[in-house]
Order: structure tokens, then C-alpha cells, then sequence
């Protein structure tokens, strides 16, 4: 029994070790950036311009955190192949996840529903009279489409750091919904990447490549 509870831990300490390269900070932070372009509704409307910078910030962030975790990190850590019990985690994971999934699509239907036939929007905004109750829903349920995946994939995956992450990224889209200003998501998007990078240049200290 001793020998079986070493093991887990073992397990368990050789898989937050995935953590403790900073790069989830970095990718995440670099992603509140990258949807602050996203989210921006331009006085002129969107243009073909404001999509493809986002896409192209959202790309470099997974470039840049693909490209350390294979030629950065691999290198110094090698590859870690992990039991049953943590497939079975990611596979209950990638359900629960699903099923938010699906929930928010059906949200999102609604408003496409709403912007498609404007005899139903008209009837989706008469059920909340007030205009300035209506932009601070709109916020909350956008934050809400944020936070709890994020903070089931911390849970479910033990990244402690996963929490206040979800807090600041869910805090972000609220802000950025509410007033449309970039500003909010790149500064709290920059509360999460620096201290990634301040974990990532600990790890190549403590890690040299020989």
C-alpha cells in the first residue's frame, strides 16, 4: 500500500512538473492579448483587417508555446508517458468540457438567431427593458463562458495557477464586453505572461541544456 501511494505521488509530482516552465502562463497571458483584438468592436464595424491580426495573434501565441515545448523544454525533460488513472481524468475532462461546449454554442445560436431574423432579437431585448442591463448581462455571460472551463481544467488537471488565471481572463471579457477597451485584457493578459517568463527563465537555470 506504502509502495502503491509512493507511486501516485511520484506520478502526480512528475505531472505538475509540466507546470513549472512558465509556458501555460505565457500562452494564456499572450492569449487575453490576442482577444482584446478579437473582442474590439471598431466605430466603422469589423473589417477583414481586425480578423486577420487576430488570428495571426492567436497563431503566434501557439507557435510560440508549441516551439518552447518541443525545442526548449523536451530537450531538457524528455517525454513522460502517464497511467490510467490520468488518461481517464483528461477523457472525463474532455466531456465535462463538451458539454459546456455545448451549452455555450446554444447561447451563441440564439444571438445569430437574433442577428439574422430581427423580429426575434427585438423580442430576446423587450425581455430586459434597460439598456445598461442589458450590456452588463451580455458582459457577465461572456465572462461566464470563460472562467468555469478554465477552472475545470485546472481542477481536473491540477495546475493551481489555473484558477487565478480563469479569474483574470474571465474578468478580462467582462471588462472588455463592457467597455470595449483593449487596455483591460493586454494588462491582465500581461499579469499572466510575466510571471510564465519569470518561470520559464528559472527553468532554464535550473535546467541548463548539456
Amino acid at each position: 500500500m506504502s509502495t502503491q501511494i509512493n507511486l501516485k505521488e511520484i506520478e502526480r509530482k512528475a505531472f505538475l512538473s509540466t507546470y513549472q516552465d512558465g509556458l501555460w502562463d505565457i500562452y494564456y497571458g499572450l492569449i487575453l492579448m490576442a482577444m482584446a483584438i478579437f473582442m474590439f468592436r471598431p466605430a466603422g464595424g469589423y473589417k477583414p483587417t481586425n480578423i486577420l491580426l487576430a488570428i495571426l495573434a492567436f497563431t503566434v501565441a501557439f507557435l510560440i508555446f508549441w516551439a518552447g515545448k518541443k525545442f526548449v523544454i523536451l530537450p531538457r525533460m524528455g517525454q513522460v508517458t502517464f497511467g490510467p488513472a490520468r488518461k481517464q481524468q483528461r477523457r472525463t475532462l474532455a466531456i465535462i468540457l463538451s458539454v459546456v461546449v455545448l451549452i455555450q454554442a446554444g447561447f451563441l445560436a440564439l444571438q445569430l438567431v437574433g442577428w439574422a431574423n430581427p423580429e426575434f432579437g427585438q423580442k430576446i431585448s423587450s425581455l430586459i427593458n434597460d439598456r445598461d442591463l442589458m450590456h452588463m448581462l451580455v458582459a457577465s455571460i461572456g465572462a461566464l463562458f470563460i472562467g468555469p472551463p478554465m477552472i475545470l481544467v485546472a481542477y481536473f488537471t491540477d495546475f493551481s495557477r489555473g484558477y487565478y488565471i480563469a479569474i483574470l481572463m474571465s474578468l478580462a471579457v467582462f471588462l472588455m464586453i463592457l467597455l470595449n477597451r483593449p487596455i483591460y485584457p493586454i494588462l491582465l493578459g500581461a499579469m499572466v505572461a510575466i510571471p510564465g517568463v519569470v518561470l520559464f527563465v528559472r527553468f532554464l537555470q535550473k535546467y541548463p541544456l548539456r
